[in-house]
């Protein structure tokens, strides 16, 4: 039995990183509702979680009798009763005792049978069904030991060898009503995800698509069912609730960055409806059997098989590409526990190669510190004796110079005497000039008389 474990539940590498800048109320709710402790079976045993599946598969199968009647039932009937026919027949082979109250049998035949057509023939219904319980499962040593998802596995075989009896669909209608014989041949089209990536979709309403009023397998267009169920199961502790948000939240951010078809809302349901990728994640690829067991590789894993099942629906022909994306990354699941403990090994040897950093670094910065202290002391005391010299020497030549300016302007008065005997003089060789000049005039005066 592939669980979680209890000590893996700190999710060490996901609580540091990405809860990292976010308010704590915030980081408070997610660590309710996505990084609760993933006690997957843990006390409640696999048997009843197959129970719990398998009811609310029910719930599927009777939407699936509302759009195509009687046959839907006979379908499901044949799957589960060959699954369970070649279950005991391969325990009886390996000389085990067959145990009744494992439904695992009933959930894999339910399983099976929504992924297909309404329209399948019983004969290939149950041969699809047996080989999944045969060489599927117990060729692997049965539920404790599977590879492989069986259903998926199975569904794949079956496309490959029946591709007309299982890629056309019948049109479902209310209360629709599709022939009882073994073989449908008439009335049947192409699946909504052909039409979507061909580009030849016809409008269909929001309502349409969330009941899933859509050609294609018979129960991987409910939306509103398997989103019923899929909470169902989250509260019951049944998938692994890191897993579960990062697949849907990866596929749903994919298809409206780079939406196929439609867009905006009818981009968002579209990404739950084309592929089968709502159901196949919901009831098959967040089994615990197939996931990885640290909660930051089931990360990394729902946000990697999200990718890939874009990425085959769009670079291929394949019209369910979530089914054949389920093996492939079931094969590899030990493979991103062992990315996981790397990863945590190298942050951890990071981690202390960064405190022995900072402890060498506290130090030093503690040392040159001081240092830094004392030179920046004793430079200031330098500059503070050296601009206290400058004042010293200013205010000196100030109280020098002060006695020179005194004797140049000291006596005003004497200045002022100075300046009025100088006039004087001035104007007594003025007069005596003009004296001069008048005596001359009246020699001249003289002589010419």
């Amino acid at each position: 039995m592939h669980t979680t474990g209890s000590s893996d539940g700190r999710a060490f590498i996901i609580r540091r990183f990405f809860l990292t800048g976010i308010p704590l109320s915030i980081q408070h709710l997610l660590r309710t509702v996505i990084f609760t402790a993933n006690k997957v079976i843990t006390e409640k045993s696999e048997k009843q979680r197959f129970a719990t599946i398998s009811s609310l598969l029910c719930t599927v199968v009777f939407m699936a009798y509302y759009f195509y009647g009687l046959r839907a039932f006979l379908v499901a009937l044949t799957t589960v009763l060959s699954s369970y026919l070649a279950e005991y027949l391969s325990m009886t082979a390996m000389r085990r005792k067959f145990d009744w109250s494992d439904v695992s049998p009933l959930m894999n035949g339910l399983l099976l049978a929504l992924l297909m057509p309404a329209s399948v023939p019983y004969s290939v219904a149950a041969l699809s069904a047996a080989f999944m319980a045969t060489i599927c499962k117990h060729a692997f040593g049965g539920n404790e030991n599977l590879i492989f998802c069986p259903v998926c596995t199975a569904y794949i075989f079956t496309s490959l060898c029946f591709p007309l009896y299982l890629l056309r669909y019948p049109s479902p209608e209310p209360f629709g009503s599709v022939p009882l014989n073994n073989v449908v041949s008439d009335g049947l089209t192409y699946s909504y995800t052909r039409a979507l990536d061909t580009k030849t979709a016809s409008t269909f309403s929001l309502l349409d698509i969330v009941w899933g009023k859509l050609a294609g397998p018979m129960g991987t267009a409910a939306v509103l069912i398997i989103l019923i169920a899929a909470v169902a199961l989250y509260f019951f502790r049944y998938i692994p609730p890191t897993a579960l948000f990062a697949g849907m939240g990866a596929n749903i951010l994919i298809n409206v960055i780079f939406p196929v078809g439609e867009t905006g809302w009818y981009a968002v349901l579209n990404s739950l409806v084309a592929g089968s990728y709502f159901f196949v994640y919901v009831f098959m690829a967040c089994d615990p059997r197939y996931l990885p067991k640290r909660e930051f590789s089931q990360l990394v894993w729902g946000i990697g098989f999200a990718a890939a099942s874009y990425l085959i629906r769009l670079y291929t022909s394949i019209e369910n590409s979530a089914i054949f994306a389920l093996p492939m990354f079931c094969i590899f699941r030990d493979e991103f526990d062992r990315l996981t403990n790397s990863l945590e090994r190298l942050l951890k040897f990071i981690g202390k190669r960064l405190a022995i950093g900072a402890a060498f670094a506290r130090k030093y910065l503690k040392i040159g510190a001081a240092k830094f202290c004392k030179f920046a002391a004793r430079e200031i005391s330098a500059f503070s004796n050296r601009l206290k010299k400058k004042i010293d020497e200013r205010r000196q030549a100030e109280k020098e110079a002060e006695p020179k300016e005194n004797g140049e302007g000291a006596n005003p008065a004497e200045n002022s005497e100075d300046n009025t005997d100088s006039e004087k003089a001035e104007e007594k060789s003025e007069d005596e000039a003009e004296n001069s000049a008048e005596a001359e005039a009246d020699g001249e005066g003289s002589a010419d008389e």
